[in-house]
């Protein structure tokens, strides 16, 4: 049974094992494929991970490196991350793994996630945590990225001083890192900083600089806001002629709606501020044209600041008074916004653990199948134990009766009518000549093969007649012997009834297969009994019994 409960415990081992390799084997070459897709392909990364099936049964490293590898696809392709809070765990475990890479990546992405929360002191904490770890790397990307968030951060508070030099770090890091895209996207915030300390001669160069990398290279997207920036920043400056060029480029290039929309609004600002008043109002009317169906509420609300100043300044204050409510409608909107994304923040976090939660379930649930597969298998393992057990058993007994079957016929060639000895007396009270003639019938190769019927033929032919009479062979055997076995009774008190007869059948030179059939016992049982004697007649181990018998 010992070796059944090991071999279920090494077979369970197995299973397990498999399982989890066979799993691993499947799940690896697609992390590896989404890995060289983050960058360039977000989106499809996103569709190769949705592949994997319930990826919380995966084995914890493989699933925090699925759900870190999911984080930055959906945060690349400007998905929300914000319920995404199991980042913190992550964070923790390869902290404790001594993993710095993906330490410092789950750090900075803990941080983006505390970030678009408006939890700035917090995002803070955790980059500048993230930036210590980054000192033992060589990933430049990661350092960029982590100093633009820091200084990004400190942008939203209006801490311009402390950005700059954050932001100036990040665009050295990308430079190095090769990633002109985030260097150019990060030398256009750092010329808006330098515009918000009125160092207007830093941020135009910043400016042009990055415009120059961004025309060279052929980032749309990125033109785009450099010339919007550019734009503004020569409207608050003054410069009109320029401040319009630079929003017509804008337009011109842009296809976003609400791209459109915003840059027609800094047009109707710009000529608002120069006192054209009926262009300011052509191009804020423009500008609710590309305002699309679910309007951007912070936009939309400017549009209608704007518009409701326009009126004012014309001295049409019934419509100035109109767009202003509108406006303030708007700003209500944005407070309930934010209190929504509250209540969304809190209903997402239930929705994650309830998915966690079903997904544990389910995972118990495959559990339950797999100890009941084990239990059913270890069933069929001790079964066919037993039934092994049982057949070598039931083989040993079939053995050992044939050697008694060929025992009782030596025996019966071996006896001699005319010699009157204690052997040939014994040999003739037991009746050892017809036992064994009609056993030699019972002998056949097919009773053999059959094994039981062999058995129970030896049982009923030796054992099923009268019990043999000790009492009257003691008799006869004293008369013939000296009383040699009363005094052999008399000496040894301490053996018992079968210890007895055992002795009396090995001082008369009886063999260990001999005293089995008279005694219905099994050899083995024979040589144990032998042992017992030995010691209680302080015969030393393997002594001969029969010489010390004599002897005394």
């Amino acid at each position: 049974m010992k070796n059944a409960i090991v071999l279920f415990f090494f077979l369970s081992t197995l299973f397990l094992c498999f399982s989890c390799k066979y799993q691993a084997d499947k799940v690896e070459p697609i992390l590896q494929k989404v890995e060289t897709l983050l960058e360039q392909h977000p989106d499809s990364a996103l569709v190769l991970l949705e592949e994997i099936p319930n990826p919380q049964s995966l084995k914890k490293s493989l699933y925090y490196q699925y759900f870190l590898l999911q984080i930055q696809a959906k945060d690349k392709s400007y998905r929300d991350i914000t319920s995404d809070t199991l980042i913190f765990d992550i964070q923790k475990y390869y902290k404790k793994e001594n993993d710095i890479e993906k330490a410092a990546l789950a750090s900075f992405y803990s941080g983006r996630i505390r970030q678009e929360q408006k939890q700035y002191e917090e995002a803070l904490k955790i980059y500048l945590d993230a930036g210590k770890y980054l000192n033992q790397s060589y990933d430049n990307n990661l350092k960029g990225l982590v100093e633009s968030s820091v200084g990004a951060v400190y942008y939203e508070q209006l801490l311009t001083d402390k950005a700059i030099i954050h932001l100036k770090k990040a665009e050295k890091f990308f430079y190095t890192a090769e990633n002109h895209r985030n260097e150019i996207i990060t030398g256009n915030l750092i010329g808006n900083c330098f515009l918000m300390e009125e160092e207007t001669d830093s941020a135009f160069s910043y400016y042009f600089k990055a415009l120059a990398s961004a025309d060279s290279l052929g980032f749309e997207q990125e033109q785009v806001a450099i010339l919007e920036s550019l734009g503004v920043a020569c409207r608050e400056t003054g410069d009109w002629p320029n401040a319009e060029k630079f929003l017509k480029e804008t337009l011109y290039l842009t296809t976003d709606s609400i791209e459109k929309s915003r840059v027609l609004s800094n047009f109707a600002e710009l000529f608002f501020q120069i006192g054209k008043l009926d262009s300011a109002s052509h191009y804020i009317m423009q500008s609710l044209v590309f305002l699309p169906a679910e309007k951007d509420n912070y936009l939309a609300a400017n549009i209608y600041e704007t518009w409701s100043a326009i009126y004012e300044k014309s001295e049409n204050f019934k419509d100035a008074l109109e767009k202003y409510k509108i406006y303030s409608d708007y700003l209500v909107l944005i407070f309930e916004e934010n209190r929504d994304k509250d209540v969304m923040e809190v209903e997402k976090k239930y929705n994650f653990q309830l998915i966690v939660t079903q997904n544990k379930q389910l995972i118990i649930e495959r559990q339950r199948i797999l100890l009941f597969s084990i239990l059913l298998l270890l069933f069929f393992i001790v079964l066919s134990f037993i039934l092994y057990h049982y057949h070598k058993q039931n083989k040993r007994k079939l053995k050992e009766t044939e050697q008694k079957v060929r025992k009782l016929n030596e025996l019966a060639r071996s006896f001699n009518e005319k010699e009157n000895s204690l052997r040939n007396i014994l040999v003739r009270h037991f009746d050892i000549l017809k036992k064994a003639a009609l056993l030699e019938g019972y002998l056949k190769e097919d009773e053999k093969r059959k094994g039981k019927l062999l058995l129970q033929k030896f049982n009923e032919v030796v054992y099923g007649e009268k019990s043999f009479n000790w009492d009257l062979l003691y008799e006869t055997l004293n008369s013939l012997s000296n009383n040699f076995f009363n005094r052999l009774s008399n000496k040894f008190p301490q053996l018992d009834e079968s210890e007895f007869r055992i002795c009396c059948l090995l001082a008369v030179d009886f063999s260990n297969t001999e005293i089995a059939i008279i005694l219905n016992y099994s050899i083995n049982t024979v040589q144990a009994k032998r042992s017992v004697i030995r010691k209680k007649l302080g015969i030393k181990p393997f002594g001969n019994i029969r010489d010390f018998l004599n002897a005394a």
